[in-house]
């Protein structure tokens, strides 16, 4: 006899079942979206411990608002953008208590194997990024790596922020503008690369 599989319950019969009053359900939940939420946690703040504290917000205010989520739109959408609101609120308060500190960028060389090499330049990547984004708000930063990273387009990014696709598109071309300039500022090698593509 062969033993049937259960079929995984979709997002929006999980979230029926923890309102039913399972938690196991809820920690199935978690564990199915955690790295998702990290993930876009980690690229919009930059950095990991940060990215965990702010994850871990993220579920505690999913816990607390899972009454609120409307079934006929896509849970992932809801999810987005309860993420979204807590990097960028993350985000606003950090510049506000660091006053946007400017981390420097040291360039690593090393003559190591090519996957080392790899590594270093993956990360030389990151932080030009972080650093290059430093100029852009919150906003302009979560848009362009929801759409630059994530491979959002501007309709979907829209309604996880709420707003409209113009706005998401002149947050898109503001930040695409701003960040050119900070790579021609700091790094034209990198800015004429850029251009090129």
């Amino acid at each position: 006899m062969i033993p049937t599989q259960t079929a995984e319950p979709d997002d929006r019969e999980l979230v029926e079942t923890i309102r039913g009053g399972d938690s196991d359900a809820f920690e199935q939940l978690v564990r199915r979206k955690t790295s998702k939420v990290y993930a876009l946690c980690y690229r919009v703040i930059g950095n990991a411990e940060d990215a965990k504290d702010i994850s871990q917000l993220v579920f505690i205010k999913l816990w607390e608002n899972l009454e609120k989520y409307d079934p006929q739109y896509a849970f992932d959408t809801w999810l987005y953008r309860m993420v979204t609101n807590v990097a960028i609120d993350f985000m606003r308060n950090k510049q506000s208590r660091e006053n946007a500190v400017n981390s420097n960028l040291r360039l690593v060389k090393t003559s190591a194997d090519a996957e080392q090499g790899v590594v270093v330049q993956h990360k030389e990547v990151e932080n030009v990024f972080n650093e290059v984004s430093e100029c852009l708000s919150p906003k302009q930063k979560t848009i362009f790596i929801m759409n630059q990273m994530d491979d959002l387009p501007s309709s979907e990014i829209a309604k996880i922020l709420g707003c409209r696709e113009s706005t998401v598109r002149n947050h898109l071309f503001n930040a695409r503008k701003m960040m050119q300039q900070q790579l021609q500022k700091r790094y034209p090698e990198y800015a004429r690369l850029w251009r090129s593509e």
